[in-house]
């Protein structure tokens, strides 16, 4: 088997005070400053001609359209092919503003730099992935799966989901180690009233792990009903080190297993998935008062504002995902939220590792299990239909 190379960079992205914020329409304020820096971080794979990139941003999303610029641009500099590349968004949602098109995560809150700040957040992507690539080196790669207990449920039903997967692989060389990190959980651990910017749990994670690694990408997974809702004690700084602190503890019980099948490969899939109609009117099934009050009414703001986006006024929407392949493991990056029980029949039927907020976004991805008032479900753009057909385009062998 061809040898395996790997190059990683970072670069801080932490925007200056009294830049906006993204993440919660309840936000009306600009970021007082940062709890932690936000960062940029960029892991490329090289073996024989093949070149994966993962570039890993501390923002809410990355709207699709700038995600397919952004994928144009960094292959242009690489000399490789957009396919092979994935861009991808922690989730935070102490962020600052970014194009999120079609979706407003923001309410009424604008943001006067927000062109500056976007272009020299593409440049340092695509500075920080030549930096990568001028530091290749020989790896072996290994990985393993835990199961996290303790830090986060389904954030509609607690009674529910209460272990996430955690994926990690690692690249070492003869001095340094790669890590990237797979873990499916809203990193909200920080609220709305939180205007210090900080790359939240996934963030955290970077941070504990770059103590001994040179650098840890953590990507989110399967994250769409799952939260540290009714774990966290209080939304704050020291409450957010303890619940990374929990998480790296049970990581360090990993057994890596050497990953030495089949070289490194980069496919398209293409998912065709199916609309709702987003005109139709929106009925609670039952009265809301508190803070589901609140949450349904975010949700049904979200719902209107997509409703005039002309993506969504057709019957479907084709997707394409890139789909990285290690052997029996794969790694799909997602331009949705999909739900803990669909990310984990994707491992259980193909070992299919989703990564979220990947190369786009396009919103929640209902489960069945879903009720119809929760927030993902009435803020969700597609049908009920579309979560099993996007299972059946993963789980299937066929790919272009």
């Amino acid at each position: 088997m061809r040898e395996l190379r790997a190059g990683w960079a970072k670069r801080e992205i932490t925007p200056a005070p009294g830049y906006a914020m993204g993440g919660y329409i309840a936000r009306s304020a600009p970021a007082v400053g940062a709890f932690d820096p936000l960062y940029i971080r960029v892991l490329l794979l090289e073996q024989g001609t093949t070149r994966l990139l993962m570039v890993l941003a501390d923002v809410l999303l990355i709207s699709s359209r700038w995600a397919e610029h952004l994928r144009r641009e960094i292959a242009r500099a690489l000399g490789t092919r957009p396919a092979f590349i994935i861009i991808a968004a922690t989730h935070t949602h102490s962020g600052p503003i970014l194009d999120t098109h079609p979706f407003n995560f923001s309410g009424d809150v604008s943001e006067p730099h927000l062109r500056q700040y976007s272009e020299k957040l593409e440049q340092a992507m695509i500075e920080t992935s030549l930096t990568a690539s001028s530091r290749l080196c020989s790896v072996s790669a290994s990985f393993a799966r835990v199961e996290i207990a303790g830090v986060a449920t389904d954030r509609n039903s607690p009674q529910r989901a209460r272990r996430q997967s955690l994926f990690l692989f690692k690249f070492k060389a003869v001095k340094d180690i790669a890590l990237l990190a797979v873990y499916g959980c809203h990193p909200t651990v920080l609220g709305p009233d939180n205007h210090a910017l900080s790359g939240d749990l996934h963030g955290s994670l970077s941070t504990i792990w770059e103590g001994k690694a040179a650098i840890a990408l953590v990507a989110n997974g399967a994250a769409a009903n799952i939260s540290t809702r009714f774990i966290r004690k209080e939304q704050t700084p020291k409450e957010l080190k303890r619940l990374a602190n929990k998480i790296t503890r049970q990581a360090a019980t990993a057994r890596f297993q050497p990953i030495t099948l089949s070289p490194f490969k980069a496919q398209l899939r293409t998912a065709v998935l199916p609309l709702g109609d987003l005109s139709m009117a929106v009925r609670l099934e039952h009265p809301r008062s508190g803070r589901k009050a609140a949450v349904a009414e975010e949700a049904i703001h979200v719902r209107a504002h997509i409703s005039r986006a002309a993506e969504f006024m057709r019957p479907t929407l084709a997707l394409s995902i890139t789909e990285w392949r290690w052997g029996p493991i794969r790694l799909a990056a997602l331009p949705l939220e999909i739900y803990s029980e669909t990310g984990m029949f994707l491992w259980r039927h193909a070992h299919t590792i989703p990564v979220c907020y990947a190369n786009g976004y396009w919103g929640y991805l209902t489960a069945a299990s879903a009720a119809r008032n929760d927030y993902e479900a009435l803020s969700s753009p597609f049908s009920r239909a579309a979560d099993a057909i996007l299972r059946r385009s993963l789980c299937c062998r066929e790919t272009r």
